[in-house]
């Protein structure tokens, strides 16, 4: 018996069976939030714990962990880094053994695990190049404001991470904003002597930076 050659499908053809595919599992998704929570937490963590690339997934979210370096030591960067040691602790080393972990957690985890995914990826550092007009400013007031988060918590101004990085005028508006009067030896000091004064006057007074403070 003659055995028919073996037919193969054309490109335009596979493209739009798969299509149709696609469709149907989101349609199918649609129905079942716990396993969308499942993938959603799945693709976040291959990328930021497993550094796995984003197209080994055929969900096309795109998670890149925003770096932190520059405020180590600093309260935010010790808690955010601790998360990630004790969640790389908990989650499996691979990305299948992580989609089976997944399914079969509970859906508080999950979020626990989705809120330290999200937090990693935040990027509100406004670069030299950037304008301070870009949406995503405007995003992370929303996001800062929503969590209500007041920087006094996070940042307190020293000489070394403020003070000595502004103009003596800066300093000086700073101490009289909070002081409400120059002494006359401030005036006279030295750039670095006057930033350790102004690191002793205003701390555990909740002065910020203006960049820094709650939008009105």
């Amino acid at each position: 018996t003659e055995i028919e050659e073996a037919f193969t499908l054309s490109a335009a053809l596979v493209e739009n069976l798969t299509l149709h595919r696609t469709a149907a599992i989101s349609a199918e998704l649609l129905n079942r939030p716990d396993i969308a929570l499942a993938a959603l937490v799945h693709t976040l963590a291959a990328q930021v714990l497993l550094n796995s690339a984003s197209g080994n997934t055929c969900l096309e979210i795109f998670a890149t962990s925003k770096s932190l370096r520059g405020v180590e030591g600093t309260k935010a960067f010790d808690a955010t880094t601790s998360a990630g040691e004790n969640w790389g602790n908990r989650i499996p080393g691979t990305r299948d053994a992580l989609w089976t972990w997944c399914l079969e957690q509970d859906q508080q985890v999950l979020l626990d695990l989705l809120a330290f995914c999200m937090a990693r990826t935040v990027n509100a550092v406004r670069a030299k190049t950037d304008s301070p007009d870009d949406p995503r400013f405007a995003y992370a007031d929303r996001l800062a404001a929503t969590l209500k988060l007041d920087m006094a918590t996070w940042f307190t101004p020293t000489a070394e991470n403020y003070f000595a990085r502004v103009s003596k005028t800066g300093i000086l508006e700073a101490l009289k904003e909070t002081k409400g009067d120059i002494a006359p030896a401030w005036t006279k000091a030295k750039k670095g002597d006057l930033a350790a004064i102004a690191e002793r006057q205003l701390a555990e007074t909740g002065w910020l930076p203006a960049l820094l403070r709650k939008a009105a």
